[in-house]
């Protein structure tokens, strides 16, 4: 039966790895929806732009499509994120620690490592609830865009 302190002490590194894996996914949709722009805009853009000429909706729809370039060009840019602790440093800030609970069995120090995951966690919450904002808007942009050029391709 785990402990408490091994029980802190997974929740700490699966919560971290759960965080790591939400902005992979954040980034790897980001590619998606990026390359869906760029699909719409080539294939209802040009289409659009042939047969009715720039209109009002043409506009909205360009300005969709650059709004949501530069939205995803922020996402997949340099975040500064940290989803792993240097071992060493654990190892100087927990040694002690572990070695005075020794000969008692206590566990203490591994939920202190826990803990350890966690305030990284805390430390790049604000910018992972910003990526997924973002990457929803991106697609909000998608579907706007979209909406757009049809709208200018079915009204005269």
């Amino acid at each position: 039966m785990p402990t408490l302190e091994q029980i802190a002490y997974d929740a700490g590194g699966r919560a971290l790895a759960d965080q790591e894996s939400l902005v992979g996914g954040i980034r790897q949709r980001t590619g998606t929806l990026l390359a869906a722009h760029a699909l719409v805009a080539s294939f209802l853009g040009s289409t659009t732009l042939q047969s009715r000429g720039l209109s009002p909706f043409c506009w909205f729809a360009l300005a969709t499509l650059l709004q949501g370039l530069i939205v995803a060009a922020v996402l997949l840019g340099p975040w500064r994120l940290r989803f792993a602790v240097d071992v060493r440093t654990i190892y100087d800030l927990l040694y002690s620690q572990a070695t005075a609970e020794g000969p008692t069995g206590t566990l203490s120090w591994l939920a202190e490592a826990g803990f350890i995951y966690q305030s990284l966690v805390e430390e790049n919450a604000t910018r992972v609830r910003r990526l997924s904002w973002l990457s929803g808007a991106l697609a909000t942009l998608m579907v706007c865009q979209t909406l757009a050029w049809l709208t200018a391709l079915l009204i005269p």
